[in-house]
């Protein structure tokens, strides 16, 4: 961070707080603070990209840094002048909605990115004046799932190795693209018959954001477990050391030393790959594929979501044939009310996960 950004450093902020000491105490920026909100990798990147659209409609200049404290200055010197300020940026989206630009669930994320900065610096909106001119959003959106053709194009011709793991779990156990940053071996638990062969799985039980708050469960298939282990013992045939710590999904191998051409063991030296770039390994593929093409002028949206059409393929199938709050719960959602009444066993979604 450059120092003429850092409160500990500027002057200029003893005017925002009335107990500030440059000399011997080290405040959070105003960007600091909104970050210091967002827990998740997605939202650290998409909020910063979201509010930059209201500093930018406000004319302010400089680095994200420097237009968050502009931002908070106006809201110290002037709060009835800010008011107005989103009010007129809501009024500027409406007409982007009313000739296509935006849509109206796009327009509110915008909102909510101001809303949480301006909560975080503890400066004062009244936002219920605010959300009264906004358009209601529409419930759903009205891109399908992939279908099942072309998932087994993807997944068939594509040379990655991971893609085809990739894609499988995701589609038999629902969960986010975010997920990949914390599952690990140790995360995959097959799960046995009872009096029966004890070395045949008829299921495997995948454990979601394990060690936090959302943790959650799911299961995915015989075929995406068949497929995640082969792809485990590929990595172990090439010198990676497989432990229950190990990374489900990780970097490229790099097996051959192209100048003396013999395997040198770089594959022993895992680094996971992360949500963002499986989220563009999955975008390439589909390009490749040729199943989704570049979009031209007169299209603003793909028939279904590269990463996210996954999971509304799980749900979608899912819902066919299985109890609609096993679903949700496989998926992570709260059922609301319900969670505290119908609390089925493991085995008993297990039973229901089957029939699809």
């Amino acid at each position: 961070m450059d120092s003429n950004d850092s409160l500990s450093n500027n002057s200029d902020y003893s005017n925002l707080y009335p107990n500030y000491q440059s000399s011997n105490t080290s405040y959070l920026t105003p960007f600091e603070n909104l970050m210091y909100a967002l827990k998740p990798k997605d939202a650290k990147r998409q909020y910063p990209s979201l509010l930059n659209r209201f500093l930018n409609f406000l004319n302010l200049e400089g680095s994200m840094e420097q237009k968050c404290t502009q931002l908070l200055k106006l809201a110290k010197n002037d709060p009835n002048l800010l008011q107005s300020h989103p009010m007129r940026y809501c009024s500027d989206q409406k007409r982007r909605i009313e000739i296509g630009e935006i849509s109206e669930e796009t327009m509110r994320n915008y909102i909510k990115a101001v809303k949480l900065f301006c909560e975080m610096n503890e400066i004062s909106i009244f936002w219920k004046k605010i959300t009264k001119g906004l358009p209601t959003a529409t419930q759903a959106s009205d891109d399908r799932p992939p279908t099942i053709d072309e998932i087994s194009k993807l997944i068939k011709y594509y040379s990655n190795r991971r893609l085809k793991v990739i894609v499988l779990v995701m589609i038999s156990s629902g969960i986010r693209i975010g997920a990949w940053n914390s599952l690990k071996w140790k995360h995959v638990e097959p799960v046995y018959e009872q009096d029966i062969d004890k070395n045949k799985a008829i299921a495997v039980k995948l454990t979601i954001y394990s060690g936090t708050p959302e943790k959650y469960y799911s299961f995915i298939t015989a075929e995406s477990c068949g497929a995640l282990k082969d792809w485990m013992d590929y990595r172990e045939i090439h010198g990676e050391k497989i432990t229950s710590e190990s990374w489900l999904i990780r970097d490229t191998l790099q097996k051959i030393d192209r100048k003396h051409e013999h395997r040198i063991g770089l594959a022993k030296f895992p680094k996971r790959f992360d949500s963002e770039g499986i989220r563009t390994l999955v975008d390439k593929a589909w390009k490749r594929q040729g199943i989704r093409q570049k979009l031209s002028d007169s299209l603003k949206h793909h028939n279904f979501k590269s990463s996210h059409g996954f999971r509304k393929f799980f749900q979608t199938t899912c819902e066919q044939v299985m109890i609609s709050a096993n679903v949700e719960r496989l998926m992570g959602h709260s059922n609301g009310l319900k969670d505290s009444y119908y609390k089925p066993t493991e085995k008993e979604v297990l039973e229901d996960y089957k029939k699809v």
